[in-house]
């Protein structure tokens, strides 16, 4: 259903780990707004007492001033900038109050200018990291047009619409087991990667329909702003390490022996899509105000309350019976969980093994039938995480010729890189979630 536009991307990222948002406008060399001059100099960084040194994914929020951003070991007060992102507010603010420095250099690949800019506010960023810029300066020749000749495609909106169209109306209209079951496969692929690309800013050059597309993706399970905590703040801040709260949808079955296990596997594609909507709606947001219990949830970010309100609202009144919630969650969690799951099978991986965060983003990460368009379609999009983690403001539609890019860069570099058979990664997945522990794909 979903388009499968043409394969190109790459999905940027850098050195550091750690969560924030830059711009993906900031970045493109055809956006004129970024430089020197945009940036207001009043503001200085600053380092208060008792700061942890944004160096290190597991900054405590105690420990870092609500209104700083923390890149490479340093913090910046970027209010003034805020509104001159290129890139929209939200984007940047998902940054302030944490280390943002993995995503301030993962979604600007395409120049310099977030480096200028940063300057402006403060002390300048270290060096760039030497192997991911040899992959960004392999992303600009294969992309000449910058960043929004990576949008998604206008044909891929309008089919993705449809099939959206289609979704509420066998949910909300139809209204029976057997309709509901049908939109949760099309929420798991359809919806799913709307919500996806529209929280990594991949839809449009303009912050609202990004948004927009975020909200519409994921609303049969919940307010969508938990995958935006969830996976572009926390996943791909901390990819498969400790505090990632995104990679293990079946934390819980890992609690139980192998065969206590699969008796629990009927259940878990329910748990899973209840993890991303319903227990951020109830415990995170309204309860614990944090997610993962480190990552501190700002109810004003992204129209939050708005968004949960009408959900609600809308749900109460027109959804259908507890049977048929029940049948969209658990075909929607059949799909979403192996998919969300099959190209993290290495996780908790040790980070200072690695000189460069592209390195281990590599290391960490497995493309899988990335050939094939069923398995794209299937995985809404994500056959080639490998990519989408070094590059994640890129469509999805550009990630076979990123692939190139990359394959050839880890060559020279001799740097392993994964990409195997949907056999091979299903079967790893398997004994993942049996064993317990990681498996090896070499």
């Amino acid at each position: 259903m979903a388009i499968k536009d043409d394969i190109k991307d790459c999905s940027p990222a850098s050195q550091s780990t750690l969560p924030s948002m830059a711009s993906e406008d900031i970045l493109d060399s055809r956006s004129a707004t970024s430089s020197d001059e945009d940036a207001s100099p009043k503001a200085k960084a600053t380092q208060p007492e008792g700061s942890v040194k944004a160096q290190s994914p597991h900054l405590v929020e105690q420990n870092v001033d609500p209104n700083l951003w923390y890149i490479h070991g340093n913090s910046y007060d970027l209010s003034q900038f805020v509104e001159k992102h290129p890139g929209g507010q939200l984007a940047i603010l998902t940054g302030k109050g944490r280390d943002c420095t993995a995503l301030f250099e993962s979604y600007h690949p395409w120049n310099d200018k977030h480096r200028k800019v940063l300057k402006a506010y403060g002390p300048p960023p270290p060096a760039p990291d030497p192997f991911y810029e040899e992959l960004k300066e392999g992303i600009r020749k294969t992309f000449p047009g910058g960043l929004y000749s990576t949008k998604m495609r206008l044909r891929t909106k309008i089919c993705l619409s449809l099939c959206w169209c289609l979704m509420m109306t066998l949910f909300f209209i139809v209204r029976t087991p057997l309709s509901c079951a049908a939109a949760g496969v099309l929420m798991a692929t359809v919806g799913t990667r709307m919500a996806h690309e529209g929280a990594h800013f991949q839809v449009s050059r303009h912050e609202w329909v990004n948004r927009l597309s975020q909200f519409l993706g994921y609303f049969l399970t919940g307010p969508s702003m938990a995958w935006m905590y969830r996976h572009t703040i926390s996943h791909h801040a901390h990819t498969n390490q400790e505090h990632d709260v995104d990679v293990e949808h079946i934390w819980i079955a890992d609690m139980f022996p192998g065969w206590v296990k699969i008796l629990a596997l009927p259940f878990l594609p329910i748990g899973a899509m209840v993890e991303i909507g319903a227990k951020f709606l109830f415990v995170d947001l309204l309860v614990k105000r944090s997610v993962g219990g480190n990552l501190i949830v700002d109810r004003t970010l992204g129209h939050t309350i708005p968004e949960v309100i009408t959900w609600l609202v809308v749900h109460y009144f027109l959804g259908p019976s507890w049977w048929c919630y029940l049948a969209m969650f658990w075909t929607a969690g059949v799909i979403f969980l192996p998919m969300s799951q099959v190209a993290h099978i290495i996780v908790f991986p040790d980070h200072n093994k690695y000189d460069s965060w592209a390195k281990m983003q590599i290391a960490e990460s497995v493309d899988f039938a990335a050939d094939s368009d069923f398995w794209f379609h299937l995985a809404f999009g994500l056959t080639t995480q490998v990519e989408h983690h070094l590059f994640p403001g890129i469509g999805h539609h550009c990630y076979g010729e990123c692939r190139e890019v990359v394959k050839e860069v880890c060559k020279k570099n001799g740097v392993t890189y994964y990409d195997v058979t949907a056999k091979k990664a299903l079967g790893a997945l398997w004994r993942r979630l049996v064993d317990g522990q990681p498996c090896p794909l070499a």
